[in-house]
């Protein structure tokens, strides 16, 4: 394929490809509807009591911890309609959440917008901390529904201005078999991600996934992290591990280790970030792209070629770097799947 033209093409159907994750306004609230979770309030922390299911929101008050001590929160369709919305959301401007397992059961394969998009834990404008969890099964089954985010961060506006950003630390969680994405970043917020594990989608045969997503202004470190890549069948998306999508600038990808099959590793589509000292390994068989680390910063609005690739270390793919030179990176032998 004419490399010029894949990645302007490429490019095109990503954008369209997230249009579903970029914005979504307003708060989940909180209907009478039937659950069994019940809490301990000790000050400003709320421990879950025991393992529960619930077919509404359980929102964290102001300025308090969720700590689930190690019990599982289930969301399940309430009778005669479906889940939607966060499994556990902020209802103020600070919130934290630890020791807690989110899982989604049986839902039904509803496609919503907005608020009402399927989330595990959900911070719309607020800073906090989501410490220490375990988020899996966060989907509807076999759907293409833009939505099934097993982490989400994300505060108004995003178009890249930053008048009150959230600061979000998100580590030491484990995700798995989400929908969409397994956790994402978007807006006026800056992220520290770290030494998380983040496996692959459970929906890659019906939409293009994401694991680690910053876009839209998000801004922050993603450092540390096990990371399993997506793949998706053919030509109008691509999966990834990593997407950098018009996030802010200064966005660092360090120390990661990237596995499982991506049809693009780390896909930066931003300007003065850094990717630096990752490994991006591949297994598997291939999409329609096979593309270790895109650098494609000439293509964002501005133009600048100003991010910064170094020492990373790529193999199994096709195309090991895509609009990358120099920097003392490394294509590791290896096995390499073709369609």
């Amino acid at each position: 394929m004419a490399k010029k033209k894949h990645k302007r093409f490429h490019r095109r159907h990503l954008t369209i490809g997230l249009a579903s994750v970029a914005i979504a306004a307003g708060l989940v609230g909180v209907s009478a509807s039937s659950n069994n979770c019940n809490f301990t309030t000790i000050g400003t922390t709320m421990k879950l009591q025991a393992d529960c299911t619930t077919d509404e929101t359980i929102t964290i008050p102001d300025g308090f911890t969720l700590d689930g001590f190690n019990h599982t929160i289930t969301a399940v369709d309430p009778s005669g309609d479906h889940f939607k919305g966060a499994v556990v959301k902020n209802a103020g401007s600070v919130a934290h959440v630890t020791r807690l397992a989110v899982k989604a059961s049986a839902l039904a394969n509803v496609c919503d917008a907005g608020a009402d998009r399927l989330r595990g834990i959900m911070f719309e404008g607020a800073a906090g901390s989501i410490v220490g969890n375990t988020i899996s099964d966060i989907n509807q089954g076999p759907s293409g529904c833009q939505e099934g985010n097993a982490i989400e961060v994300r505060n108004a506006p995003f178009d890249g201005t930053h008048p009150d950003t959230k600061s979000v630390e998100i580590a030491n969680n484990t995700l798995s078999s989400y929908q969409k994405t397994g956790i994402v970043a978007n807006g006026d917020v800056s992220v520290d991600i770290h030494n998380n594990k983040v496996g692959a989608s459970a929906t890659q045969a019906n939409l293009a996934a994401n694991a680690v997503q910053l876009g839209f202004g998000g801004q922050g470190i993603v450092t540390n992290n096990l990371i399993d890549g997506n793949s998706w069948c053919c030509a109008d998306a691509a999966a990834t591990a990593v997407l950098l999508f018009q996030a802010g600038d200064g966005v660092e990808v360090r120390q990661n280790v990237l596995g499982g099959n991506a049809d693009v590793g780390i896909y930066v589509l931003v300007n003065q970030a850094v990717i630096d000292n990752n490994k991006v390994f591949e297994e598997g068989p291939d999409g329609f792209y096979d593309i270790g680390v895109g650098d494609y910063d000439i293509f964002t609005a501005s133009g600048a070629d100003d991010n910064v690739v170094t020492n990373n270390k790529v193999r199994g793919y096709e195309t090991s770097y895509d609009e990358v030179s120099g920097g003392k990176n490394k294509v590791i032998p290896g096995p390499q799947h073709f369609n």
